[in-house]
């Protein structure tokens, strides 16, 4: 009988890429960077992104999206984070409307807030 053998970090990294790729709809760099840096952490952290992220536990996929979509842009998070979670609210059911809205809302009191403390 042979014994099965274990994957490669190599192939065990590849494969979570591509499923994060599947299960989000995206991928962004500071994935593989984290997988990088820690792998141990990553696949907890994926864990918890299984949990919170993508069940409807609590809120569904187009309320999160527009709650991510906001705190990104408060925080000012790069252009292209904050593309890819807009696109995934209008996918989800959001209007463009609504997540330019969100965009809007929390550009301004995110900077207002700042400004005033």
């Amino acid at each position: 009988m042979k014994k099965k053998r274990k994957a490669s970090p190599r192939a065990e990294k590849k494969k979570f890429y591509d499923e994060v790729l599947k299960a989000r709809g995206f991928r962004l760099g500071l994935h593989q960077i984290m997988a990088e840096a820690d792998w141990e952490f990553m696949q907890k952290f994926e864990e918890w992104v299984q949990y919170v992220y993508l069940s409807d536990r609590h809120l569904d996929k187009r309320v999160k999206e527009l709650v991510i979509t906001g705190v990104l842009c408060a925080l000012r998070s790069p252009a292209p984070h904050i593309k890819v979670h807009m696109k995934k609210g209008v996918e989800a059911g959001a209007t463009k409307e609504e997540m330019i809205a969100v965009a809007q809302l929390a550009g301004h009191w995110g900077g207002t807030v700042a400004q005033a403390n």
